[in-house]
């Protein structure tokens, strides 16, 4: 029951937040999953059998202000980026945070690579985004919450200092080396792949299936980051592929473009920088594989099942249930 409510809220968080500010749509979601396990366990209690309970010493008891100070860095993640994203009063805060983004041409690419028609290409371009970022504000988040942790230590009981806290970001860094440069890579090949046609070509070869390709849309997504461990990287890779498929098969392009992300996230649960961050969270390092053999299953029925809601939303079966 408690997976079900936990799900439920969260989902619940996934269809609203978006028309408010995709930025916020994960946090919010996670947020409201918290808030109503919380409030289910109030008035309803786990049959776990008791030698497989957690016990917890009333010593160790998390008092109110070590509940805020869980709570800190979460909520001021929200609190900020709401603000950046949807201050209007005054000045539209989010425009002015844009006019500090930079432009850049990309070496030895920009003016020299060609569209179908023979003229230069505009989209060699990237674009540092300075303060319209989010993640420049979530920076700024772990820097705030970093100078509070090093200074309230929860009555001395877990002592830190803010240099310490600050050193945690080079030390993961370092040991997500690797799944930065997979990432990077990933993205690298999305782009070589989509600026030199290749996408196109693939989409336009996938779409002759026809119908059959909404069932494999979700599984793109899904393996896309199962390698790579990042949905974002998966969307760069087959974002344009599903749309030009979508298109060829008279399919509407946002159905496979939500089924490309929505698969993304269900191979998150079987992505083996995901299952290295979980066997770490419970310290137990080592126990990737037999995490995998227990999710695996649940993560291909979900894709599956996900597979066959695509295919009944593409021939219009669902019909009101669909937003336009």
């Amino acid at each position: 029951p408690l997976a079900l409510v936990a799900g439920g809220a969260a989902g619940l968080g996934h269809f609203v937040t978006p028309s408010v500010s995709y930025e916020l749509t994960a946090v919010v979601a996670s947020l409201l999953g918290l808030a109503a396990c919380y409030l289910f366990l109030r008035v309803w209690s786990p049959t776990t059998p008791q030698d497989l309970r957690t016990h917890v010493e009333d010593a160790d008891r998390p008092d109110r202000a070590r509940i805020l100070l869980a709570l800190l860095p979460y909520v001021l993640v929200v609190v900020i980026i709401a603000v950046t994203k949807l201050w209007k009063t005054g000045v539209d805060l989010s425009a002015a945070l844009s006019s500090a983004d930079v432009a850049i041409g990309w070496p030895g690419l920009y003016g020299h690579l060609l569209t179908e028609s023979g003229q230069p290409s505009g989209a060699p371009v990237y674009t540092l985004q300075i303060l319209s970022n989010p993640g420049t504000w979530i920076f700024l988040t772990a820097a705030i919450v970093a100078v509070v942790y090093g200074r309230v230590s929860s009555g001395g009981r877990f002592g830190t200092s803010v240099s310490e806290m600050f050193m945690v970001l080079p030390r993961t860094i370092y040991s997500l080396r690797l799944s930065v440069l997979t990432i990077v890579t990933v993205m690298a090949l999305a782009y070589v792949m989509n600026f030199s046609g290749q996408t196109t070509a693939i989409g336009a070869a996938l779409a002759q299936t026809g119908a059959a390709f909404a069932f494999l849309s979700p599984f793109l997504g899904w393996i896309g980051t199962a390698v790579a461990g990042s949905a974002t990287s998966a969307g760069a890779l087959f974002a344009g592929l599903q749309s030009t498929a979508a298109a060829g098969a008279g399919i509407d392009p946002r159905i496979l473009l939500a089924a490309n992300t929505i698969g993304g996230g269900l191979g998150k649960i079987v992505s083996p920088q995901n299952l290295a961050i979980v066997a770490g969270a419970v310290d137990s390092p080592g126990t990737d594989a037999e995490i995998l053999k227990k999710v695996a299953p649940y993560s291909l029925s979900l894709v599956v099942t996900l597979g066959l809601l695509v295919l009944a939303a593409s021939q219009g079966l669902l019909g009101p249930l669909m937003v336009g």
